[in-house]
């Protein structure tokens, strides 16, 4: 009989069909989606082409519309009802952890007496507030697996949710196909074309801000500092944002623009999604990559710009002890009024992008190929 899994995730994200494509499917699983945020349609045809049924939520609860906590609940409760009818399941997997999907993903795990498996992404972890992770905790004790991406992170699962938790928590990596697709641009076009995708001047010092229209990118600060350089640096530079998804503050992203268009520089604002070939080409169109997240657990984009070739300037805050593992080191910064100057010295060559050996490291230790099989051990065994 094959085995069917619920996997409640963001059905428009990258990752979710990544993680589908690379390892769940490849199991032999039967796959049920459950849309935590919404269904855009983005990977719909990857969907169908590959057998997930997509669960639509479509009650509307119009009378109790106005009372969120009950609406919660008593959506929780619809939900789980169909969910139970599409069964069973052997596993139920949640991604991007909080209290209203636990809540359904334990529901339908009581009914089948499934395998449990809860997995943290980074921010819903790292920034949720207290309130949230005590809301969390009482079905992180059922579970029977726990997955994050940083070691940071388990110290949180532990000062967090206790011991119990920290024991049956695996330290995992994504595994990442971006190596791959950088390989193949690089094979298939020059530094120009790929910066003419994008409209970039192919004669400038190309330097990309961040990965997300997310104010914790922290993009607007970074700009901030960047009028700092010297107009005739600025001149010769081409800046690109990219904001292509995670916008919470249009407003902020909007003053970072602004911001931008004041600079006597190239400013390139990314919108639209880009598939896998024309990330790989914008990784490979930079020269320094400059990250200011607030918090992270070790950023496939950084990795995929360290491995292009660029200078990756990042936040001091941000520690990746597999960078330290690998003996990369990125340049850092504890003062954003600190950039200007680092852009300069990687104008001047300077400071430069990893040797080729530190680079073959990164497909080496997180390929799918690489991280495969301790993903498989959150899964039951055959």
């Amino acid at each position: 009989m094959k085995k069917r899994l619920l996997m409640i995730a963001d059905a428009d994200s990258f990752w979710t069909m990544r993680l589908l494509n690379h390892l769940i499917l490849p199991q032999g699983y039967e796959v049920v989606l459950f849309p935590i945020w919404g269904d855009g349609g983005k990977y719909a045809d990857f969907y169908r082409e590959h057998g997930v049924t997509v669960y639509h939520d479509r009650h509307t609860l119009p009378v109790i519309r106005h009372i969120p906590r009950v609406r919660m609940w008593a959506r929780i409760a619809l939900n789980a009802r169909d969910l139970i009818k599409l069964g069973p399941f052997d596993v139920v997997h949640n991604n991007y952890l909080s209290q209203r999907d636990l809540a359904l993903g334990w529901q339908v795990v009581k009914r089948f007496r499934a395998h449990w498996v809860c997995s943290f992404w980074g921010s819903d972890l790292m920034r949720a507030s207290a309130v949230a992770l005590e809301r969390m905790k009482p079905y992180l004790d059922r579970c029977h697996a726990i997955s994050v991406h940083n070691e940071r992170n388990v110290d949180k699962i532990r000062e967090a949710f206790g011991e119990t938790a920290a024991r049956k928590t695996h330290l995992l990596y994504f595994g990442q196909m971006g190596y791959s697709d950088i390989d193949a641009a690089r094979e298939k076009y020059t530094i120009a074309q790929c910066r003419a995708r994008f409209g970039i001047n192919p004669d400038n010092f190309v330097v990309c801000v961040g990965y997300s229209a997310s104010s914790a990118q922290q993009q607007k600060e970074v700009v901030e500092t960047l009028s700092a350089l010297p107009a005739e640096r600025l001149k010769r530079m081409t800046l690109v944002l990219q904001q292509t998804y995670g916008e919470n503050d249009p407003a902020y992203v909007a003053q970072t623009r602004e911001l931008a268009a004041r600079l006597p520089c190239q400013t390139v604002s990314l919108t639209r999604f880009m598939g896998p070939e024309e990330s790989a080409m914008l990784r490979l169109s930079a020269d320094a990559f400059v990250l200011a997240i607030k918090t992270d657990a070790f950023s496939a984009s950084m990795q995929e710009y360290l491995y292009a070739g660029a200078c990756v300037i990042k936040g001091s805050w941000l520690d990746y002890p597999q960078l330290t593992a690998m003996g990369v080191s990125p340049v850092e910064f504890t003062d954003f009024s600190q950039i200007p100057a680092l852009l300069m010295q990687v104008m001047d060559g300077h400071l430069t992008g990893l040797p080729d050996k530190q680079r073959a490291l990164f497909p080496q230790l997180y390929s799918w190929d690489a991280v495969r099989e301790s993903w498989l051990r959150l899964y039951p065994e055959e």
